[in-house]
This record gives structure tokens, C-alpha cells and sequence, in this order.
């Protein structure tokens, strides 16, 4: 394969494994213009994220050849060119970041490349603002929610000024709202001249980019250019995104005979209004019908398996720089029940669900389960921690064994499982993640951003507990793995179990969840079903909502009868009932 002059990252029949669990990449030959942008997909395991490494020079090809600029990775004379040439922002942000402070650590890539400090001061103050987090420049890094550990990987990237930004799942724990603002980052650098390389689930992703590639297997499935690949999405075993869903029905039966660009929110309202004719009453809904699955969510809370009371919390206490990221936050979760706990970045979300197990220890307020104060010290704790089971963000903070076998076998030993009774168990634990017997010799940290999650996932399960805390279940993971993921969560709150969703996956929240907790800035926004609580989030929050939703909320303003949803399938029903639709 000869490389074009203006290639900046070019693979050639690259193959790649790790010891011997066989190739996780095989026969990848790709080259990037100066430029480009590419959309990479592929389903959880399918070699993505080693892809990623390869083409930041991380891992040198087992066998094949990349080149960066034209220098080749595996000549270690080459590294720091590549390095200033190309930068990676990971899935797991806690990867990457290395300065205590957020200025420092986006300082970090210049000041290593020797720039000048007025360069340097110039460099992090763009790039700060540019991802939203200029307000925290003096902040701790550590004191950073999840979502906000991402954006400060993505500022220190643009710090470097490289010429190619190659990106593992940038937006995947981002609110709607942050994960606008990256785009619009990523939109403008783009624009600018830097080429981008894009590993993502998000089909929204694909819609920005200028190339769409589709990795099977550690083999290329599918390669060409955005326009064709919506032609063969769904044959990929890909979604097309709502908007464009919508689209293209409004195309139909305006027999427009395509597709076209996806809308802006507004615009599919709007378009929707002349072409719905008689199929939809024009009156003014009164009361608004939400559509909802069976069975309807809890008109009231039962018996609480917890309740928090007047909650506070800062990081740093009685410090320079102690931050509030709790301010009296009360809230009822119902035993038996799934209740899912939303918000933007940084609203407290993640602190307020590790004070359940006790992670966290209560500062002011209280926190009650089965009506008696939560332990805060002692042997009570071990126990609180068996009865309530807690999956972090990033799985790999809990991870610490070599295989996965041992990481499932571990909490049911530690609690005094028979052999037998642990081999069951963790048996019993994997296979309700959807994954199979071939990964228990493997290392956890070795597997891809999806499946650490699901091993996270089976890990808690493993010891049986009676509430499952989970932080962003399904971030990072592809169509199949989600639907995995949620059907677990609903069989558990079938078997009476307790299931506490921390999430941006608003979907699942809204069609899956007895209950919803909304935090806003520390402090609780709202709390009740969903039916109750949707009109107040698309009141105060509706750019934070799906699109979907936000265009049955707009059709409705316009005095269409039409539910309030966020499927696409039933918005389409209620417009077009007849069988043209």
C-alpha cells in the first residue's frame, strides 16, 4: 500500500494481540487525510479502543506498520514528534489526567513541549473556555464530577495544538447539553483544519463526520462515506438517530423521495404541522397525554428501602478550597423500586449515591435504611456494603485482580461462600451481563470500555446484594450490550430487589423507572414518577431532554394533541396514523 502525501495517520495491514488471547486486530489498513474527519464504530470488544492506541503510538503494531505524519511508531527516535503531532483523549478520563489542578494539567502538553508561557497562558485559557470549564480553572481536578474529568481531558488535548485529535468516546459520560458543547468544539477545530478521528457509539456523531468506518471482530465491516453509510445502518445493526428517523417519515409522506440533512428541532416541528393534515386534532390538548409503558410508573412512594434527609456535603471541608457539591438534598427511594437520578455534569449526582454504602461519610443530614440511621463506622459498614452493592463510573477504580474469575469470586469469599456457592455465583454473575465463559481467564483491564462496565456490573452482582447503586450503566456501551444491561436492571426490580440508576441515558430512565431524582447544582430540582416529573424537567431543562421529546413538546405548544414522548415510533403513530406512514 503506498501512502498519499497527505496522510496523517496511515495503517498498513496492521494486526495487533494482547499475550494470547488471540488478535484483536487483524489486516487494518486505513489512511486519514490532512483534514478528515472519521467516525469510527464498531460493537463493544470489536478492537476500537486498541485502534485508538495504535494510532496515537501507544501500542506498536504486532505486525503491519503506522505512520503518523509519515513517522513511523515503531521507531522510538520518532515519539516526540508523533506525540506533538497527534493527541488522544480516552474513554476513561482518569487515564490521562496528571495535574492536581484543572490549569496545571491542561498546561501540561505545552509546557512539555517547551513553549513559551505566554503560549502556554494563551493555549489553557482557550481551551478551558472552550470546553466550559474556565469557572474551575483554579479548582481541583480531583474534585471533578466525571463528566468534567472528560471535558478537562479534551482541553488539555487542544492545549497541545496537535494537528490530529483521535477520540475514544469523548461524550460518553456528558449530559446533552455538555455533549452539544464538545461537538461545537470539535465543529469548530474541525473547521480550522484539524483532523479528527472519532471512536463513538453515537450515530449524532456520524453526522458530523466526513467518512463512517465499522470495525467487526478486529476486521473492517464496512467503510465509506456518511451519505451511504445511513443506506446500510440498519443492516450494520446500527439505529439511525431520532432526528433523522423523523426525517425521513415526514419525507414519506410528503413524497419528497429522500431523506435530506436531519433537522434542527424546531424546523421537524414545524414541517411536521402542514404535512399532518386531519390525522391530528388541532385543539389545544387539555391535561396532555405522556405516553408511558406498562406498567405506569409508582403514583406514590411505597416503603422507603432508603431515605436521605437534608443532605450536605463539600469536598475539601474547613480548606481554601472547599466546594459544595451537596446543599440540603432530601429524597425517597422507595424499596423494590428502580429510581434514576438525573442531571447535568456536575450537579452532584455521583456524590449523592456514594453516601448509600457509606463511601462517602455524612457530613450534615442523615440517611435512613429501613427507618435506622446508616452506619458510618464499623463493622455495621461491611455490612451496609453487602446489602448495598455500588458500580462506579469508570469500572476500573474497582477493578484489582488478574482475571475476571477472581474479580467476580472476590466479594463472595470475602463473605464466607462455600467453593461451590462462589463458583455459582460468579457463574450465575457473568451470564446475567450477557458475557460468556471465555472471559474468565482474561484480565479486566485488558477487555474493551463495554465490557469493563458489564464485568464492574457482575462483580457487585456476584454477592447478591439487596439494592444495586449503579453510576452510568450504560455509558460506553453499544445496542446490544445496553439492552442486556437494561434488561438485567428490570429483571432485579422484578425479583424485588432495589435498582439506583445514576444516568444521561434519559431513555431508559424515562421508560424504565418507577421514580426519578433530579439534581440541579447540588440541590434536588424535583422528585416523583415520571408522568409528574416530565413537564417540570421540560420547563426548566428542555434543552437537557432528547430531541424527540423536545419536538413532541414543541408540536404540543403548537397545539397539536399529540403525547408527550421521546420514542420516535410513537410521536410518527400519533402524527400519521393512517398506512401511509
Amino acid at each position: 500500500m503506498s501512502r498519499s502525501r497527505d496522510a496523517v495517520i496511515a495503517l498498513e495491514s496492521v494486526a495487533f494481540s494482547y499475550g494470547d488471547t488471540g488478535e484483536v486486530l487483524s489486516g487494518i489498513s486505513l489512511e486519514v487525510s490532512k483534514g478528515e474527519r472519521v467516525a469510527v464504530l464498531g460493537h463493544n470488544g470489536s478492537g476500537k479502543s486498541t485502534l485508538v492506541k495504535i494510532m496515537g503510538a501507544l501500542q506498536i503494531p504486532t505486525q503491519g506498520a503506522c505512520f503518523v505524519c509519515g513517522y513511523d511508531t515503531s521507531d522510538g527516535a520518532s515519539l516526540p514528534e508523533i506525540h506533538r503531532r497527534v493527541s488522544l483523549v480516552f474513554q476513561n478520563p482518569e487515564s490521562q489526567i496528571v495535574g492536581a489542578v484543572v490549569e496545571d494539567d491542561a498546561a501540561f502538553a505545552p509546557e512539555n513541549q517547551g513553549i513559551d508561557p505566554r503560549e502556554i497562558e494563551r493555549r489553557i485559557s482557550w481551551a478551558l473556555e472552550k470546553v466550559g470549564l474556565a469557572h474551575k480553572r483554579g479548582a481541583l481536578s480531583s474534585a471533578l464530577s466525571g463528566g468534567e474529568k472528560q471535558r478537562l481531558a479534551l482541553a488539555g488535548a487542544l492545549a497541545a495544538d496537535a494537528v490530529c485529535l483521535v477520540l475514544d468516546e469523548p461524550t460518553a459520560m456528558l449530559d446533552p447539553e455538555g455533549r452539544a458543547e464538545v461537538e461545537n468544539v470539535l465543529r469548530d477545530i474541525h473547521a480550522s483544519g484539524t483532523t479528527i478521528v472519532q471512536v463513538t457509539h453515537r450515530m449524532e456523531d456520524v453526522l458530523q463526520a466526513d467518512r463512517a468506518l465499522v470495525l467487526s471482530r478486529g476486521r473492517w465491516l464496512w467503510q465509506g462515506r456518511r451519505e451511504d453509510f445511513w443506506k446500510d445502518a440498519e443492516s450494520l445493526g446500527f439505529s439511525l438517530p431520532p432526528l433523522l428517523t423523523l426525517r425521513r417519515r415526514l419525507a414519506r409522506v410528503a413524497r419528497a423521495g429522500g431523506p435530506g440533512p436531519v433537522m434542527g428541532m424546531v424546523e421537524a416541528a414545524e414541517s411536521a404541522l402542514p404535512l399532518v393534515g386531519d390525522n391530528v386534532s388541532l385543539s389545544r390538548p387539555a391535561g396532555g397525554r405522556i405516553h408511558l409503558p406498562p406498567p405506569d410508573p409508582l403514583t406514590s412512594p411505597g416503603p422507603a428501602a432508603l431515605a436521605v434527609g437534608e443532605l450536605c456535603y463539600s469536598f475539601d471541608l474547613s480548606t481554601p478550597l472547599e466546594t459544595q457539591v451537596l446543599k440540603e438534598v432530601s429524597c425517597c427511594i422507595p424499596q423494590g423500586s428502580w429510581v434514576s437520578v438525573l442531571g447535568r455534569t456536575g450537579s452532584g449526582k455521583s456524590t449523592l449515591i456514594q453516601h448509600l454504602n457509606g463511601l462517602y461519610k455524612i457530613q450534615k443530614g442523615e440517611i435512613l435504611m429501613d427507618g435506622k440511621p446508616l452506619p458510618q463506622e464499623g463493622p455495621a459498614v461491611r455490612l451496609l456494603r453487602r446489602r448495598v452493592g455500588l458500580v462506579f463510573q469508570t469500572p476500573e477504580d474497582q477493578f484489582f485482580s488478574p482475571t475476571v474469575r477472581e474479580e467476580l469470586a472476590f466479594a463472595p469469599r470475602n463473605w464466607g461462600f462455600s467453593p461451590e456457592e462462589t463458583d455459582s455465583a460468579v457463574e450465575d454473575a457473568l451470564r446475567s451481563v450477557g458475557l460468556g465463559e471465555e472471559y474468565f481467564g482474561r484480565n479486566p483491564l485488558s477487555l474493551s470500555g463495554g465490557e469493563r462496565r458489564l464485568v464492574a456490573i457482575a462483580s457487585v452482582l456476584s454477592a447478591g446484594p439487596e439494592c444495586l447503586v449503579l453510576d452510568e450503566p450504560t455509558a460506553g456501551l453499544d445496542i446490544r450490550y445496553r439492552g442486556e444491561v437494561v434488561a438485567l436492571l428490570s429483571r432485579l426490580r422484578a425479583e424485588g430487589r432495589t435498582v439506583v440508576t445514576v444516568t444521561h441515558d434519559f431513555e431508559m430512565a424515562f421508560e424504565h423507572s418507577d421514580r426519578l431524582i433530579v439534581m440541579s447544582d447540588g440541590s434536588k430540582l424535583c422528585e416523583g414518577p415520571v408522568r409528574e416529573v416530565l413537564p417540570v424537567l421540560l420547563r426548566e431543562q428542555r434543552a437537557f431532554m432528547p430531541e424527540i421529546l423536545q419536538v413532541s413538546d414543541i408540536l404540543r405548544e403548537k397545539g397539536l394533541d399529540v403525547p408527550l414522548t421521546w420514542d420516535v415510533d410513537t410521536l410518527c403513530r400519533a402524527l400519521f396514523p393512517t398506512p401511509q406512514e
